[in-house]
């Protein structure tokens, strides 16, 4: 569900899945953004981007910051929405892309 570009940076989610599939990690939420191993929540998202800064910062690497969250980074509102590559917050106007649009 999640594909990669020819550069290697992520593609978006089909948008048959955006907000009608379960999140692969919890299964909960529904799918809103690409992760590593299939579509993601936002919480889950999240995490994900977490973890992964994590583990960079340990072994001395850089990442791009996620500003992607429920409730907002930015403003703490519940707000906040994704169309499969994007990310915005409905409150404070807060967007990032996040992956390639799908083709």
């Amino acid at each position: 569900m999640a594909a990669s570009h020819g550069s290697g940076r992520p593609v978006g989610l089909d948008e048959q899945f955006v907000g009608r599939l379960p999140c692969s990690t919890c299964g909960i939420r529904s799918m809103k953004l690409p992760g590593q191993q299939g579509g993601l929540c936002i919480p889950c998202y999240a995490e994900e981007c977490a973890v992964a800064g994590r583990r960079a910062a340990t072994a001395g690497s850089w990442v791009a910051a996620s500003f992607v969250g429920d409730p907002c980074l930015a403003c703490g509102s519940r707000s906040v929405d994704a169309n499969g590559w994007a990310f915005w917050c409905n409150a404070c106007d807060m967007q990032t892309a996040v992956a390639l649009p799908p083709r």
